[in-house]
């Protein structure tokens, strides 16, 4: 059985959102966090989105092209039988927001035009795997553990820590430990890339080529 997201809202195992009759960006939010979550596109949907969840599902709800998914309080510390998996469309923009605190996340967004991309709140065991940018685009972070980031070779990183970072990789540099702040880039000019940026702390982050 198939729901239809709608701005009441549904709640089900499975939920599609259809695409509406015109749009910009689409934007993608989890309100109150998430835990085993995949996210990735499918060339061949017809709708905006199409979700599976694993149980307990969300709460999902859309108006236009703006989708929010919130699960229930204390959900995300229920053990689920699988991850939950998002296809989205690549046809469009999409937008991506985070709130409430993200654990083990896959985001393969190649094939993706990811304009941003949010974590308002801590976050942990977060793969994120890009493709090459039109315009440069950046990744904010308020604080991190095991984060790792994939680009397409060539494509330039701009990585900038408020505080204090341990355990860091950009592609061939290493760096143990560094309190105060950090800021490193890995390519000069003008390409288009991604800047990423952690507000809090940070411990174990690569971001590499791929």
């Amino acid at each position: 059985m198939t729901a239809f997201a709608s701005a009441e809202g549904v709640r089900d195992e499975h939920v599609v959102v259809p695409l509406p009759a015109a749009l910009s960006v689409a934007r993608l939010g989890f309100d109150n966090g998430l835990e085993r979550v995949t996210l990735r596109p499918e060339p061949a949907l017809a709708d905006l989105l199409e979700a599976r969840f694993g149980t307990p599902p969300p709460l999902v709800w859309a108006a236009d092209a703006n989708v929010h998914i919130a699960y229930p309080a204390r959900a995300r510390l229920l053990r689920r039988s699988h991850p939950s998996v998002l296809a989205l469309n690549p046809a469009v923009p999409w937008a991506l927001d985070f709130h409430g605190g993200a654990a083990h996340l896959d985001a393969q967004l190649t094939g993706l035009d990811v304009r941003s991309v949010t974590f308002h709140s801590g976050a942990a065991h977060v793969r994120i795997v890009l493709d090459r940018p039109s315009r440069t685009r950046v990744i904010r972070l308020a604080a991190v553990e095991k984060l790792h980031i994939e680009r397409p070779a060539g494509v330039p990183v701009r990585v900038e820590f408020a505080r204090a970072v341990t355990k860091l990789r950009l592609d061939d540099q290493w760096y143990g430990a560094v309190s105060g702040g950090l800021t490193q880039t890995t390519h000069d000019g003008d390409a288009p890339g991604y800047q990423v940026i952690v507000a809090g702390g940070a411990d174990t982050v690569t971001v590499e080529a791929a």
